[in-house]
């Protein structure tokens, strides 16, 4: 397998660099994540026999003979993770404990604190995705567990630091001032934060490789503004960013190898458990690198896409099981304008769905010809649909707007309703 021969080849140079520039931290973490990215890529195929064994599979909705795939593989990706994020640690601190003169410098128990309470809260995390796949917790557990997982991180960053003031923006500070004091409410956004960043990558998922995709972007986005703020002359501020990339790097490389095997046609399935690990990776890495409000810039997608889910979300229209567009394969040629007037097979199903609503993602590759579909045809995907019958009045209110706006296409009864 060709995964297993470049793991083989690359293993044994990833190990030499290692030990050559055994004395930088960063190029220690970047030969460890590759590391860590190369097993990852070696054992999710290994794995999923046990997975499926184990129960942990479903159907894939977005291929027409829908496969049995193994689901939750984003905990090997996790756990490799948390191996290379430990590994690292003697690295990060080496230069206290050799340094000839350590006795004259104080331990940095502050930084190394940082970095253990992010550990925690994301291995708290990835415990709390994987009982998630297996229990299919409720809504109301999914938006309260984030807040548990992350407290370690709050702790820290209360003592440590406890700065609560957010700088106002420019044409502001006339009437507010150049920066304004949150007190307790900055906590609370912080907090906040935690749980939005991990359900967020949850709600806009579904999809072959949509979840692992999005999450590469936010993190190759965040290194690349690491990097470039990396040579600083305010140390602090250097280390809030080499911070940001002792936690992404390995992030990015698990990341990249869980997207190949994801990616359409996906072979595995993330599952909650990677969503969540991904969402509070950001969110620590944001809280603890003092840029909160440039990853909520970066979560702009994101922030729409829960934004638009919202009556589903809080029960104000039904939610389906999975929100996702459904692969439609047709068995024979089919034509939409009949002379008898009778109704193609697709007409039909979409007709007796009493009210419906379809969501605002469309079909990946619909046929150019939308009078005739051929058996030959390449299959394609037609939006979801959830009915509205039960549906809370400010729930078909906001639908009636999102239908104005062209978000959603609304399918009425012959009464109109």
């Amino acid at each position: 397998m060709l995964h297993n021969r470049v793991t083989l080849a690359s293993s044994p140079v990833l190990l030499a660099l290692l030990w050559q520039f055994r004395d930088e931290p960063l190029a220690v973490c970047t030969c460890i994540s590759l590391l860590a990215g190369l097993f990852t890529w070696c054992l999710i195929p290994a794995s999923t026999v046990l997975f499926k064994r184990a129960g942990l599979s479903g159907r894939d909705l977005s291929k027409p003979a829908r496969p049995l795939l193994a689901e939750s593989m984003g905990m090997v990706a996790a756990t490799l993770y948390l191996v290379a994020t430990f590994v690292f640690i003697p690295a990060q601190f080496q230069y206290w404990s050799e340094s000839p003169d350590s006795r004259s410098h104080v331990f940095p128990f502050d930084r190394l604190g940082e970095y253990l309470s992010a550990l925690l809260s994301l291995q708290s995390m990835v415990f709390l995705g994987f009982a998630d796949d297996v229990f299919n917790l409720r809504w109301r557990f999914k938006l309260l567990l984030p807040s548990i997982a992350s407290i370690p991180v709050l702790i820290v960053y209360y003592v440590g630091y406890g700065v609560t003031h957010v700088v106002v923006p420019v044409f502001m500070r006339p009437w507010l001032g150049s920066t304004v004091d949150l007190g307790m409410l900055y906590y609370v956004y912080i907090g906040l934060m935690a749980v939005f960043c991990t359900n967020a990558i949850n709600i806009l998922a579904g999809i072959n490789g949509v979840e692992v995709g999005q999450s590469l972007v936010i993190a190759l986005s965040i290194i690349v503004k690491d990097v470039a703020n990396i040579n600083s002359n305010n140390p602090d501020y250097e280390y809030h960013h080499l911070f940001s990339l002792y936690l992404l790097l390995p992030f990015t490389a698990v990341s990249l190898a869980l997207y190949y095997w994801n990616v359409f046609p996906a072979r595995v399935f993330v599952g909650d458990t990677y969503c969540y690990f991904a969402g509070m990776t950001f969110a620590v890495c944001g809280i603890l690198g003092h840029f909160s409000k440039t990853l909520l810039l970066l979560f702009g997608p994101q922030i729409f896409n829960f934004i638009y889910s919202t009556p589903q979300i809080f029960g104000l229209v039904p939610c389906p099981r999975h929100r996702l567009p459904q692969m439609v394969s047709m068995s024979r040629p089919v034509d939409r304008d009949s002379e008898d007037g009778s109704c193609s097979e697709a007409s039909k199903s979409t007709d007796n769905l009493h009210k419906t609503v379809s969501n605002a993602m469309r079909s990946f590759a619909r046929p150019r010809n939308k009078k005739r579909l051929s058996v030959h045809g390449t299959p394609y995907m037609v939006p979801s649909r959830t009915q509205l019958e039960g549906a809370r009045p400010l729930g078909l209110l906001i639908i009636q707007v999102y239908e104005k706006l062209g978000l959603v296409d609304v399918e009425r009864d012959e009464t109109a309703d």
